[in-house]
């Protein structure tokens, strides 16, 4: 089995990827019918220490839910600052892995926008965003890293948009956050909960999000 570990270079995060099973290296995820290829990936995002931060990084914020789901093949390669080629081959490829460049595998979810706090988008509007990981014929990326969208969720999303390619999540702990609707007294005379309540898609994160502070973003961002 030859292992293909891949280093590509985006705005947001790096991605090591290495394959699984029989099939040679080839310049594309594309496995030929008999050869399937499984690629386990891992991501590298930044991480941030607070709200002010992640909203400050992120160029769109917006609350919505999905209305439909495909799974693509994308190349998302940015152009890289120049670097000295040797010393990265060094760093790198150590274990003498080839270092190949490919498109790469993608779930893209389509969000309907209910409401923004930053950015161009309006209620209405849909905007796609891409998370690493799906199947296409016999070639596969598990990327255990996402937290998978719901359609039946409505959600705050933390952006990083680009120009030619779906919209992707400042990283994966931090930027995807469910609201939940108030609570409904089941006992007379109870008092209902006042508000929503918002909670983060990922257990590990550690950032509390409340209303207040989405729509204080979203007064500085329409008072620019």
């Amino acid at each position: 089995m030859k292992k293909i570990r891949v280093l590509t270079m985006l705005a947001s995060s790096i991605f090591i990827l290495s394959a699984l099973g029989c099939s040679s290296a080839t310049t594309n995820t594309a496995a030929t019918k008999d050869e399937p290829l499984t690629m386990i990936a891992s991501e590298d995002f930044p991480s941030y220490s607070s709200i002010g931060d992640l909203s400050e990084r992120a160029n769109t914020i917006v609350r919505g839910s999905v209305i439909q789901t495909r799974v693509e093949a994308l190349n998302d390669m940015v152009q890289a600052p120049v670097v000295n080629e040797s010393a990265l081959d060094e760093q790198t490829n150590t274990g003498g892995e080839d270092i190949v460049p490919f498109d790469k595998i993608y779930t893209i979810y389509t969000i309907k926008v209910a409401e923004s706090f930053k950015g161009t988008h309006a209620a209405g509007d849909t905007i796609e965003v891409k998370q690493l990981g799906g199947q296409l014929g016999n070639t596969e990326i598990i990327n255990d890293d996402n937290i998978k969208f719901i359609p039946t969720k409505d959600y705050v999303l933390f952006l990083e948009t680009y120009e030619d390619t779906p919209a992707s999540l400042l990283n994966s702990v931090q930027s995807l956050y469910v609201i939940k609707p108030a609570a409904k007294s089941t006992q007379p005379g109870e008092q209902q909960s006042k508000s929503d309540v918002i909670v983060s898609a990922n257990p590990e994160n550690d950032l509390k999000l409340s209303i207040d502070e989405l729509q204080e973003i979203q007064s500085e961002d329409q008072n620019k």
